[in-house]
């Protein structure tokens, strides 16, 4: 974990001018991870930093005040992927990516994961390869573009993490993006749909504006 650090940081350090950065913060009524809330429909604050180098090497940071739950929660979630994408044409692309959770006041709770990710036209297709016996997550998605809007359907399936059934199954979303001159606005409801136990069943609505820059 630390050599990867390092080469992370030796990569950022040494950035080509000709890198496209890009830099996100974000305003959520609550943090949904998988289909499951992560901060019990407490709203959260983020930010995304994203890099991409011309010849298709790809890395970002981000930091989240979320998963507080209870106070034996960690209080905010920071992590890093870095990997490759290869852009075929406007409707096909793939990449590969080494990601990297962290909580920093919660480190039994950190994971890493390999992603591998696939889109065609409106469709996307990614799955998650957990490490260090960390579940295995895979995702199918479905964007639709209209005026300054963007219809988003998803469905998810998760395994169990440490045995814990709460987080085992599926989940479901649909929303809306509307993209305004200077801010995106996004909607959606998800529905998590426990295979152990319906008293673990999920669902509601989350609302969040974010304000993307390029620099």
């Amino acid at each position: 974990m630390n050599l990867l650090i390092k080469v992370f940081l030796t990569f950022f350090f040494s950035l080509s001018i000709y890198a496209e950065r890009e830099i996100e913060f974000s305003l959520n009524s609550d943090s949904i991870w998988r289909g499951l809330t992560q901060n019990n429909g407490n709203p959260t604050l983020g930010a995304d930093l994203n890099i991409l180098l011309l010849n298709g090497l790809i890395t970002g940071l981000w930091i989240e005040s979320c998963c507080s739950e209870n106070s034996s929660y960690p209080n905010r979630e920071a992590g890093f992927f870095l990997g490759y994408q290869k852009i075929i044409d406007d409707n096909f692309n793939f990449s590969l990516s080494y990601i990297a959770t962290n909580y920093p006041n919660s480190k039994n709770d950190n994971y890493d994961e390999l992603e591998f990710n696939f889109s065609f036209y409106d469709f996307e297709i990614s799955y998650f390869k957990g490490l260090n016996n960390f579940p295995d997550y895979y995702e199918l998605s479905y964007r639709y573009n209209f005026l300054n809007n963007a219809l988003i359907l998803s469905y998810g399936d998760f395994d169990p993490y440490q045995n814990d059934q709460s987080s085992n199954g599926t989940n479901y979303s649909v929303g809306i993006d509307s993209f305004q001159e200077d801010f995106t606005l996004a909607f959606f409801y998800y529905f998590f749909n426990a295979r152990s136990s319906s008293n673990y069943d999920d669902d509601g609505f989350v609302f969040s504006i974010s304000k993307k820059t390029s620099f």
